[in-house]
């Protein structure tokens, strides 16, 4: 799934439920639009269906809905994303953001630790970069700046996954991740699974993001 999340503007005009409206130096007012919701996105066109929001349920009741911020970190834990858009703190400008086009290099991976009755997950991502909109492009070549960059765009994304993760245990108590999945390799028996009760114990995970972006200079889209 291509997912284009977070940076629109209101009352913008598209064809295509995916794309949204980009401006040469992103700015702060669009860090609201990754809280929008399922009908509450401000993108209008002749198509309809949105990919903004997912339902959460628990014992087939639903207990929550993640925003498109969230919706983004599921996919791609998940690995059910080839490519996403987000606005990062540009390094250069305090007061300005970095619109990074990012696309998963290759699975995440997953570490599920049940040594105590606190779960302990451990995430890692990587990513290569595009730095989809800037002010001023020949100060985006330099190899210490895009180091810089991609050291911001570590630092949000490892901040995103882990607002989502921790939004997942302990407001809906819900593994809609799937890490049950890699707990049960700990146990010899399926009873002693099920002993550890991973479904109640979910609340209590602790979590551990480490991201690695790669952004290159040869992969800016303008340079002009």
């Amino acid at each position: 799934m291509q997912y284009f999340g977070g940076i629109n503007k209101a009352n913008s005009k598209t064809n295509s439920s995916e794309a949204s409206d980009f401006g040469d130096n992103s700015n702060n007012d669009s860090q609201k639009d990754y809280n929008i919701k399922a009908n509450d996105s401000s993108v209008e066109g002749e198509n309809k269906v949105e990919n903004i929001g997912v339902a959460v349920f628990k014992d087939d009741k639903l207990v929550g809905e993640l925003n498109a911020l969230d919706t983004m970190a599921f996919l791609s834990i998940r690995n059910k994303v080839d490519r996403f858009l987000v606005s990062i703190p540009d390094p250069l400008n305090n007061d300005k953001y970095l619109d990074i086009y990012l696309t998963p290099k290759g699975s995440t991976n997953v570490q599920v630790d049940t040594s105590t009755s606190s779960p302990y997950v451990k995430l890692k991502c990587q990513f290569t970069a595009q730095i989809y909109s800037m002010s001023d492009n020949s100060k985006y070549l330099s190899s210490d700046v895009l180091g810089a960059v991609s050291n911001s765009c570590n630092k949000y994304l490892e901040s995103m996954f882990l607002d989502y993760l921790y939004k997942t245990s302990k407001d809906f108590k819900s593994d809609i991740n799937g890490f049950g999945n890699y707990a049960a390799k700990n146990f010899v028996t399926t009873s002693q699974y099920e002993d550890y009760n991973w479904l109640e114990s979910y609340k209590d995970t602790f979590f551990d993001v480490q991201v690695d972006t790669s952004v290159k200079s040869g992969m800016l889209i303008n340079e002009t």
